[in-house]
This record gives C-alpha cells, sequence and structure tokens, in this order.
C-alpha cells in the first residue's frame, strides 16, 4: 500500500488501477447509477472519463482525483470517490461520489467518503468543502448532510442533462464545522 491508500477495516480507498476498468464500466454505464450525475454515453466515453480519474494525486485546480472504493474481502471496486480544488485561490475543494447499485445502502458510501475526507484535512489545505447534486438524488444529499455540509443554494434548470434542463443544489461546510 502506499501513503494514498486508506484502509476502513471493511473498504480500500486508492488510486485508480488499470485492473478497475471492468468494475468501473458496470457502474459507470448502468443508467440507474448516472441518472442524475450525467448521460450514460458509450463504453468508449467512459472509459476516457475512467482514465482522466487515474494516475498521482498531484492538486492541480479543476482536475479530480479520483480514489476507487474496494472492498477488502473480495477486491471488487464498488465504486468510486474524489476530489479537486474548485479554487485554489479561495481554498474550494470539491467532493463528488457514485456507486455501484448493487452495493448501495450498506453504509460503504458514508465509510468511504469519511476516509478520504481524513486524507483530504491531513494532505490539501483548503477553507471550505463544497458538493452538488441534483435535488432528487435523496440519498447523495443526505449523505453530504451527514458530514456536516448544509444546503446553500438552489439553482434552477442549472445545466443540460441530455436535453433536458436540471435543477441543482449546492451544499457546503467549512473545514472547521466537517464531522469527522
Amino acid at each position: 500500500m502506499n501513503k494514498n491508500t486508506i484502509d476502513t477495516g471493511r473498504l480500500l480507498l486508492r488510486p485508480f488501477d488499470a485492473s478497475d476498468l471492468d468494475d468501473y464500466l458496470e457502474y459507470a454505464l448502468d443508467p440507474e447509477v448516472m441518472k442524475y450525475i450525467r448521460p450514460v454515453g458509450d463504453p468508449k466515453v467512459a472509459r476516457e472519463m475512467f482514465l482522466s480519474h487515474a494516475g498521482d494525486w498531484t492538486g492541480e485546480e479543476g482536475r479530480w482525483m479520483g480514489a476507487a472504493v474496494v472492498l477488502k474481502d473480495t477486491g471488487k471496486m464498488i465504486g468510486d470517490v474524489g476530489f479537486r480544488y474548485k479554487s485554489k485561490q479561495h481554498q474550494q475543494i470539491e467532493i463528488g461520489y457514485k456507486f455501484n447499485r448493487h452495493f448501495q445502502g450498506h453504509g460503504y458510501g458514508s465509510e468511504a467518503l469519511q476516509a478520504l475526507l481524513k486524507l483530504i484535512v491531513r494532505d490539501w489545505p483548503f477553507h471550505k468543502l463544497v458538493a452538488y447534486c441534483e435535488p432528487r438524488n435523496i440519498a447523495s444529499w443526505k449523505l453530504m448532510e451527514k458530514i456536516g455540509m448544509q444546503r446553500e443554494g438552489y439553482f434552477q434548470e442549472n445545466f443540460n442533462f441530455d436535453g433536458r434542463w436540471q435543477n441543482e443544489v449546492a451544499y457546503g461546510v467549512l473545514k472547521r464545522n466537517l464531522k469527522l
């Protein structure tokens, strides 16, 4: 394990590896998983997304640093969590996550996000953590609230999702108010 691998007991969080691609495609191409995130593309587009999140965590502004969420007992990648500097000048880090639907509802998202936040607090300077989701994605915003984030904005028809305008909610929490 390297310094960017986190062991939570049930899960390992680590940088993506080429061997994770099939597990990633299993949920990244699932319309049920992606219905609030982005339109399901073809496998080539999903592979490019995977590759854009792979590699060393370097911290350049705007680049997502993805972590594979892997079940320790089976080695299966069941989801991913990630972060990026939304603004280095304003010390804002944005977080995001998605999980294979067959592994949702078991507390893995909460466990993985808590572990990721500990890494962010330890290694990445920031003042505020932010996240966004479609308001109908109740599980996502409940997870944000669980870590102490508060709804700070509601943006009507804020992004175009496969030809349909979607609403978006913004959540935020100051570093000092995170629930770790």
